[in-house]
């Protein structure tokens, strides 16, 4: 990523770097999310298999 100056940084280009960031935490979020889930259906079908 290049780095810019102030004068050049516009309202824009900052929006758009927010979005970004935004988009990225949401995709975390997602991807934590999936995780969870799997571990968590995966210990239940463990438990089954156990009972």
């Amino acid at each position: 990523m290049k780095l810019f100056k102030r004068k050049s940084a516009s309202p824009t280009f900052q929006k758009n770097m927010t979005s970004a960031a935004t988009r990225r935490k949401r995709l975390s979020v997602n991807v934590r999310r999936k995780i969870l889930w799997r571990q968590r259906s995966y210990s239940l079908i463990q438990l089954g298999e156990c009972v």
